[in-house]
Order: structure tokens, then C-alpha cells, then sequence
């Protein structure tokens, strides 16, 4: 039961991998991503999710103020985080911050958001 929940997470997280390798190998450096930091995010961003999952999981379901705060907390947490990698990748590199790969990392954490917001309406 457990993995039939987390299976949409776990299949864009191998999916988002896969696209990733195939596309460094094809690519290699002549992008404007930086594939490596990526695959890092999308490493945190399962590892968040499936944090949350647990945490959702422990909620009692008779308590819809507790559902609330715990997604709220739940998404402040992951906001903070990373935004502090954000903030950690802007001030580590010397060059010209890559746009296009935080924008990048951003749309993976809308996507991660949108499945756990599945998670509460299917809590029961």
C-alpha cells in the first residue's frame, strides 16, 4: 500500500534521472544546464517527499486542522531548504548564476508539490 502511493514520486524521479544521463551523455558540456546540480535537487527533492509522506502518513485523518499545518509545514520546510541550496549554488559559483538550471530545479519542485498534494486528498 505503502509503495502504491510513492510510486508516482519514485517513477519521476527515475524518469527525471534518466533524461538527465541520457541527456549529459548526448549533450555533455555544450548546455546551458548544469546536469550534476540537477541530479542532486531531484535527489533532495525524493528524499523530502517521501519525509513528508511519512510525516502525512501519522496525521489522523479526523483532524483537519492538523492535515492543514502539517502541509504547510511540510512545504515551508521544503522551501527553506532549497532555498538555502539556492542561495549556497548562487554565492559557491564564481561565473554567471545558471538561470536555467534553478528555473529547472524549480519546475521539479512544483511537480514534487503537485503529487504530495495527492497524498492529502487521498488520506482517509
Amino acid at each position: 500500500m505503502t509503495i502504491k502511493k510513492l510510486l508516482p514520486v519514485l517513477l519521476l524521479f527515475a524518469l527525471t534521472n534518466a533524461v538527465l544521463i541520457f541527456s549529459y551523455a548526448y549533450f555533455k558540456d555544450s548546455t546551458v544546464f548544469k546536469f550534476n546540480f540537477i541530479l542532486v535537487v531531484n535527489l533532495m527533492l525524493l528524499s523530502m517527499s517521501i519525509f513528508n509522506f511519512f510525516r502525512l502518513k501519522m496525521i489522523v485523518a479526523s483532524n483537519p486542522n492538523a492535515m492543514v499545518r502539517s502541509v504547510m509545514l511540510g512545504t515551508l520546510i521544503k522551501m527553506v531548504v532549497f532555498a538555502g541550496a539556492a542561495l549556497a549554488y548562487a554565492t559557491q559559483k564564481k561565473a554567471a548564476v545558471g538561470y536555467p538550471t534553478l528555473l529547472a530545479c524549480m519546475g521539479l519542485y512544483l511537480v514534487y508539490t503537485w503529487l504530495e498534494m495527492g497524498w492529502t486528498k487521498i488520506k482517509q
